[in-house]
């Protein structure tokens, strides 16, 4: 049987070097890789026993690689556990719906691993060289040791009857199950216990008998009749220690300050000069987003104008505009009717013939979970790694759920006024058409910065375009 083995996936080499270390010390094999890209091309060739993700990654996040990895049929069935910092009930609700077994702590506690890995019948034990048969004195274990022989569940069934009439067991009745399953497990414990004891008895003795056979192997090759001066020392070591390790720590004490303020000082500018950069990306981000939506919105107004062609985009043959949608609201309901009618109104009058395409597409808000269960947007300065979801209110709804009763009204008026003349198109679109790119993900990130781009996404898209 091929040993077990654990994949642990985490952009931290000090976290995976932890965890690796632990997992070794329950005889499991473990390959590392710092990115769900990489666990995805490693499952493509290897099949691990378990899976450790961690949650935040560059990249694909843990989420997006655990979905991946129970769509595919290769994979679906590998236990995957969330390594994380993330804590709560709706974190874990969360990753148990995509597929996780669980959730564990980055501070792991070695009881929370071993009840993971019992769950997962991964549970191994150290290897201990197993000595020699001998007479052992009597004090030398536990009484509890004489009942090591009990069958486990592994072992094949043996007959009750048979049991209870050996030559050394009196005739009594059968164990019931749940007093039975209690002696065993108390049984195996000691029985680990035991072997624990024995191997480090046994190398104790053995490290003993080395050292007294190298000083007979000694004392054998030095001449008998020549005696070697043995001269005092000037100073006994502990005296000599005794007199320096008061400037040796004083000095050792030094350098750590230095070492520590000059390590504090760069981390602080380090992190100003990266929340500067996030700021003015952001910042440029906001520009650009603003000036965009005024040219549409220019070139809304002045298109239905334009005299070679007698509809808006003429010069074209192509024209859009952006509506920004403030969180939480419908898209194609409140201000946006206005917007939209009007603009179907213009085509109507100038006689436009074309398609009109109407396209709501949602930003991917940083939120946490509001009184009786309704999502929020997090506060500007909660950190990145808090926010309890990152999407839109309405990610799993269909696009009759965009749209409120008086648009759908407004449209259908709009489509008897058109007598056919052009064709009005809603859909929705994904998250991934990005208007302001998002910043990328570190520890000073906070959901303030992030959910400015995701407002500046979270918008309503008008084409129109001329039939040829």
């Amino acid at each position: 049987m091929g040993a077990r083995r654990a994949l642990v996936v985490d952009d931290s080499r000090s976290a995976r070097a932890f965890l690796t270390r632990i997992l070794e010390r329950y005889e499991l094999a473990v390959d590392g890789v710092d990115s769900a890209e990489q666990a995805l091309a490693y499952l493509a060739q290897q099949r691990p026993d378990v899976i450790f993700m961690d949650h935040l990654m560059p990249g694909m996040d843990g989420f997006q690689a655990l979905q991946a990895i129970k769509n595919n049929p290769r994979t679906a069935t590998i236990p995957i556990m969330m390594y994380t910092s993330q804590e709560g009930e709706l974190y874990l609700s969360q990753a148990r719906a995509l597929g996780a077994i669980g959730v564990l702590p980055k501070q792991i506690k070695h009881a929370d691993l071993s009840k993971a890995l019992d769950q997962l019948k991964l549970l191994g034990e150290p290897k201990i060289a197993q000595p020699a048969a001998s007479p052992l004195p009597a004090t030398s274990a536990p009484a509890s040791v004489q009942v090591a022989a009990l069958p486990t569940d592994s072992a094949p069934p043996i007959d009750a009857t048979q049991e209870r009439r050996a030559a050394t067991r009196p005739n009594v009745p059968a164990l019931p199950p749940e007093l039975r399953s209690i002696i065993e497990a108390t049984v195996g414990h000691q029985a680990r216990e035991l072997r624990r004891f024995l191997g480090e008895a046994f190398d104790t003795h053995s490290e003993r008998v080395a050292s007294e056979i190298k000083a007979a192997l000694r004392e054998a090759q030095t001449p008998a009749a020549v005696e070697p001066p043995v001269e005092p020392p000037l100073a006994p070591p502990p005296e000599r220690l005794r007199r320096a390790n008061p400037w040796l720590m004083a000095a050792a004490i030094l350098a750590a300050l230095a070492c520590a303020l000059l390590w504090w000082q760069q981390t602080r500018t380090s992190n100003l000069l990266r929340a500067q950069l996030i700021s003015s990306e952001q910042k440029l981000a906001q520009t650009e987003h603003s000036l965009q939506t005024l040219q549409n919105a220019a070139a809304a107004l002045t298109a239905p104008t334009a005299s070679s062609a007698g509809a808006p985009g003429a010069d074209d043959g192509q024209t859009s505009m952006v509506d920004p949608v403030p969180f939480g609201e419908t898209p194609l309901a409140g201000a946006r009717i206005d917007h939209v009618s009007q603009l179907l109104s213009r085509l109507v009058a100038s006689g436009f013939h074309g398609v009109v395409k109407i396209r709501t597409i949602p930003g991917r808000f940083c939120m946490i979970s509001g009184a009786g269960g309704s999502l929020l947007t997090a506060t500007d300065t909660l950190p990145y790694s808090k926010c309890e979801q990152i999407g839109s209110p309405r990610d799993n709804g269909s696009v009759g759920e965009w749209q409120s009763v008086a648009f759908a009204n407004m449209i259908a008026t709009a489509r008897a006024s058109a007598a056919g003349k052009f064709d009005i198109q809603i859909s929705a679109g994904g998250p991934e058409e990005q208007l302001a790119a998002y910043p990328a993900v570190s520890d000073a990130l906070t959901a303030g910065e992030w959910n400015r781009a995701a407002a500046a996404n979270n918008r309503v898209e008008l084409h129109w375009q001329a039939s040829p």
